[in-house]
This record gives structure tokens, C-alpha cells and sequence, in this order.
């Protein structure tokens, strides 16, 4: 989480320099780099929670380990639990981590690249993200209706409802949805967005 600076940094450095009305599609910009800055706090607030749950998966697993080798109890929830949770955190943090340019990318290629070409290979990039986030969150949206209309619950002496779990497929990869939709917007109509700064991975 050090880099939510970035994100919380001035509206410029946060959404990118926004272009003079001599570009096409000028007029909208204002309104979506607008969205941007709700998408870029709506990633912040959805990275926290994910850093929430897994303190608190962390807190589960280890309570198990203790209950079990140092009290002798029977454990029901706790592993389930924190893997609901890690669940949560990796779907949650998404949008953030594609804001802060956390994600794990070879830039052999993309380091090479420069103006043109590179708006357009991100862009590129951008798209073929849309399309693979757009699948996953029809599919985890597909089945949190399924589990919820349903009823389903875990097979476990626990037995929570797993609408539970499920729903953080299609909230994590929706607001990274929107977010990329809103990016690609901005870079139809003529805008500039300013790259974070990955290190090196």
C-alpha cells in the first residue's frame, strides 16, 4: 500500500494531464477524468478492505495453529474463513493494483516504446483487459445469483452460504471493469494519462 499516494496525489498527477479543446472529444474529458478520480478512490477504498481481510486471515490461521497444538481444540471456521477472506483481498485489490501499476509485467517490449506507439500498446493492453475482466465478471456474477437463488452452503461442518465468497468476484472485477472502461474512454477521446511508476519486477 505505499504506493496510494500516487493515487491520492493532485487531480493532475492522479488522472493525467487532461488535453486543450483543440482535440477530438475535448468536450468530454472533464467528465471522465472526473469518473477516473471516483474509480481511483473507489480502488483505494476497496484495497483497504482487502488489507483488512487478510490481517484478519492471518489472525484465523493462526488462532487454528494454537487452538490445535497448544489447547487440543477443534478448529471449524478459521482455515475457511481466511480463504474466503484471501479471496476477497485478491479480487478487491485488483482495480488499485492495475492503478498503481503493481501487477507483475515483462516491459521488455514496452520499454521500448515511446509516443505513439506506446499510447497505442496500452491501449491494446487495456482492451484485451477489459474483455478478460468483463468474462470473469459475468461468470462470478453468474454464480453469486446461482448460490444466492439457491441457497448453496459449503459442505463443511460450518456451512457458511458461499453467495458469500462469490460475491467478491464480480464486485472486484466490476469496479476494475469500470475503471478500464474509463481509461479507454479517455484515451479515445484524445486525453493523457499519466503512467504510474512501477518498479521493476
Amino acid at each position: 500500500m505505499t504506493q496510494s499516494k500516487d493515487l491520492d496525489a493532485s487531480p493532475a498527477a492522479a488522472v493525467g494531464s487532461e488535453s486543450g479543446s483543440d482535440v477530438p472529444g475535448a468536450g468530454i474529458l472533464p467528465f471522465l477524468f472526473a469518473m477516473r478520480r471516483v474509480c481511483a478512490f473507489a480502488a483505494v477504498g476497496a484495497a483497504t478492505v482487502s488489507a483488512i481481510a487478510i490481517c484478519f486471515a492471518c489472525l484465523a490461521i493462526t488462532w487454528a495453529v494454537f487452538a490445535r497444538g497448544i489447547f487440543g481444540l477443534n478448529t471449524i471456521w478459521e482455515m475457511e474463513a481466511s480463504v474466503y477472506l484471501l479471496i476477497y483481498a485478491a479480487f478487491l485489490s485488483a482495480a488499485y493494483t492495475d492503478r498503481s501499476g503493481g501487477q507483475i509485467g515483462v516491459r521488455l517490449v514496452t520499454d521500448r516504446l515511446s509516443g505513439r506507439a506506446s499510447r497505442i500498446q496500452r491501449l491494446l493492453l487495456d482492451i484485451l483487459a477489459l474483455a478478460l475482466f468483463s468474462l470473469i465478471a459475468y461468470s462470478g456474477w453468474s454464480m453469486f445469483i446461482h448460490s444466492w437463488e439457491t441457497g448453496w452452503r459449503s459442505p463443511t461442518v460450518w456451512g457458511p452460504p458461499l453467495w458469500l465468497p462469490h460475491l467478491a468476484i464480480p464486485l472486484g472485477a466490476g469496479l476494475l471493469v469500470v475503471s478500464l472502461v474509463v481509461d479507454i474512454a479517455i484515451r479515445l477521446s484524445g486525453g493523457t494519462i499519466e503512467e504510474p511508476k512501477a518498479e521493476a519486477h
